[in-house]
């Protein structure tokens, strides 16, 4: 099914910048109580905690649907399915580019940006 933009925006618009200042608040955490110190990264796990952020993001949207839970949720909800959710407002961060060392021409790091926030 083809998903509607418009019955979505609103909702892309907030995790687009919900996303990007839960990053900034993070940041500015570490900066002001932790004195710019890097926390540790867990043991036997190779992210740091910038990349942890966005993984937990994507986590955050995983579910499992009946095909017609999908058709029901895309023909009249205000969210985009979590796929969706999860790359639009990733790959709209120049940060979680800059965090995994995106390529220039990675999938997940598009040129144009959309930055509403």
């Amino acid at each position: 099914m083809t998903l509607n933009g418009v019955q979505t925006q609103g909702e892309n618009i907030a995790d687009n910048g919900g996303l990007r200042e839960t990053y900034r608040g993070y940041r500015d955490w570490i900066e002001a109580e932790k004195s710019g110190t890097e926390e540790l990264r867990l043991p036997g796990l190779d992210l740091t905690q910038d990349q942890l952020l966005f993984v937990n993001f994507a986590q955050i949207w995983c579910s499992l649907y009946t095909e017609q839970g999908a058709r029901n949720r895309i023909l009249t909800g205000v969210h985009s399915p979590g796929p969706y959710r999860v790359i639009g407002s990733i790959s709209n961060l120049q940060e979680f580019s800059d965090v995994f060392g995106c390529s220039a021409t990675d999938k997940m790091n598009p040129s144009k940006k959309c930055i509403v926030w």
